[in-house]
């Protein structure tokens, strides 16, 4: 397999029509034809088959062509950070966080970096559970990553930045003003939560397994927006941190039940074993910047009193 024949192979995927990507790549036909029957041949498994709306790919394209865009993106990258050497900040900035804090930080990042370095493209994705792993794989530059004291991975620094509490969220009314409660005050309630591997899961999940007990979960669903309405229509109780629901309580839409001892890290990352470009250095420096201005604007809550219980 060469270069070509993955150019042309993922040019056909994008345009589902081998005939238009004839004309984008501006060889014939016949000829882009023969050159993805060797690439089939050479690995041994069909990559197109015909659907309804055109050409789609076959199982082992879809994965072939996901690990030809991240390489594409790679390559990419490569030519920017080299070109970019010494000068001001281009190419791209692919940065990873939860819902949570996508929400409050993504449009503050996008506005102060945008303003100075308009030349950058960022690309921005949320992720519950998800984000150690796209960080390790190199699909993201940087990730918000919780529970930071107990990651211990080769190759990535993470620095703290927040400490947030985490509440038991309820319908208006349904909480009195600075009411709190012990993890094990959930165990009756209908749950809506994420599905493990999310931080807030994993952590009940680590103290029920001490305690033999079991959740009741009414619904699983990685989506925030999905949980707070379920929470306002009275259908069950979330447990999300200060940062997920500080909006929502300040406009009286939902109650909050300060869990005791439960403080939630949020750490940035980034992978030590390759050089970060001059994008992403500069986008290092305004998340810190962004992150310390919404703590102190009071987003993320106030932390618990020394020695309280954190994330394991």
């Amino acid at each position: 397999m060469n270069d070509k024949q993955l150019e042309y192979f993922v040019r056909i995927a994008e345009l589902g029509s081998f005939r238009k990507a004839s004309e984008a790549l501006r060889i014939a036909q016949p000829a882009l034809t023969r050159q993805i029957q060797k690439l089939e041949e050479e690995i041994g498994v069909a990559l197109f088959r015909r659907g309804n709306k055109g050409i789609v790919t076959t199982p082992p394209g879809t994965l072939l062509l996901e690990r030809a865009r991240f390489i594409r993106r790679q390559t990419d990258q490569a030519l920017a950070d080299v070109r970019a050497e010494g000068t001001v900040p281009s190419g791209v900035v692919t940065f990873g966080a939860p819902p949570s804090v996508a929400e409050i930080l993504f449009a503050r990042l996008s506005r102060s970096y945008l303003d100075r370095y308009p030349q950058v493209k960022l690309a921005f994705y949320e992720g519950v559970g998800h984000l150690r792993r796209w960080l390790l794989a190199g699909e993201i530059d940087l990730a918000i990553l919780p529970n930071v004291r107990s990651i211990a991975e080769r190759n990535v620094c993470i620095e703290n930045l927040v400490r947030e509490p985490v509440y038991v969220v309820g319908p208006p009314g349904r909480f009195a003003p600075g009411a709190t409660c012990v993890w094990q005050d959930l165990i009756p309630l209908p749950l809506l939560l994420a599905a493990p591997p999310s931080t807030v899961r994993g952590w009940l999940d680590a103290n029920l397994a001490q305690s033999g007990e079991k959740l009741r979960i009414s619904v699983e669903t990685e989506s925030l927006q999905v949980q707070k309405h379920l929470v306002k229509g009275g259908l069950g109780y979330a447990v999300l941190p200060y940062s997920a629901v500080h909006r929502d309580h300040a406009a009286g839409l939902l109650s909050l039940c300060r869990v005791e001892g439960w403080l939630m890290d949020r750490g940035l990352a980034w992978r030590t074993d390759r050089p970060l470009s001059p994008a992403v250095q500069t986008m290092i420096e305004i998340t810190r910047s962004e992150m310390h201005l919404l703590q102190a604007e009071g987003v993320f809550g106030t932390p618990d009193a020394p020695g309280a219980a954190r994330e394991r």
